[in-house]
């Protein structure tokens, strides 16, 4: 049984401004896969772990008391939308945090055939609502979290956001630098220029990057391992009308 991990979100760090704790609506528009490694948790044994990033653009925050809440568009000082990302394990084992946010946010159960059939990239453009609260940092200074992620009022839609949608499949990446370079992998990379360095380092840290053969870069003589995002990423026409 997978332990329910910790939250963290980069929010307040380079150009962007922090959210404060609140209710607020959002839309996922990125999925971010930085890869495997050993953790330990507690002092136990080290076991792998492969972690992926979502991350929301804020479009509105809830205003007023108990019984005459509203909502209020909200945007940084310079127009553009606030983001906020949660890591999670890359599981769907019910006692993942991922699946218990999935279900929160889809407003009910999985069943087992869904689960299997379960898309991650189904949830680039979907709306929630999003509980976000503060936290003390370890050097002391304040941060905010992503507690909780519901279904919104009306039910989940498919909109259109104003960050790029994209989903960094890292074994995709990977296919760069063994061999078998194609136009997924160079999207990937697109996509990697542009992830904040700290991500970037997680990622040519982790175990699928590491096992790449540099010195037989172009010949693509090694496996692709399977993992991340590829794991929660099923065939599309098996997928049943629901919102995700």
């Amino acid at each position: 049984t997978e332990k329910k991990m910790g939250l963290t979100v980069p929010s307040g760090n380079g150009d962007y401004e922090s959210l404060k704790p609140g209710r607020y609506q959002a839309i996922c528009y990125k999925i971010v896969d930085v890869g495997t490694r050993m953790e330990s948790f507690k002092d136990g044994p080290e076991k792998k772990r492969t972690l992926v990033y979502l991350y929301w653009e804020v479009t509105h925050i809830q205003m007023g008391n108990d019984g005459e809440e509203f909502w209020d568009e909200i945007t940084m000082s310079d127009g553009r939308p606030f983001s906020i990302s949660k890591k999670y394990t890359a599981s769907l084992n019910e006692n993942a945090t991922l699946h218990l946010d999935l279900k929160s946010w889809r407003g009910k159960p999985f069943t087992a055939e869904q689960l299997k059939s379960f898309d991650i990239e189904n949830l680039l453009g979907k709306t929630c609502e999003l509980e976000v609260i503060g936290y003390q940092k370890q050097d002391g200074s304040q941060g905010v979290a992503v507690e909780s992620v519901y279904k919104p009022d009306g039910g989940v839609k498919d909109v259109s956001t104003i960050n790029d949608k994209e989903a960094f499949d890292l074994d995709l990446y990977k296919l760069e630098f063994t061999g078998k370079s194609c136009p997924d992998s160079k999207r990937m990379l697109d996509i990697y220029y542009d992830l904040p360095d700290w991500m970037k380092d997680l990622i040519d840290n982790s175990i699928e990057m590491q096992s790449v053969d540099w010195d037989k870069f172009a010949a693509g003589s090694k496996p692709i391992e399977p993992g991340g995002l590829s794991d929660l990423t099923k065939d599309k026409d098996d997928d049943e009308n629901i919102p995700f």
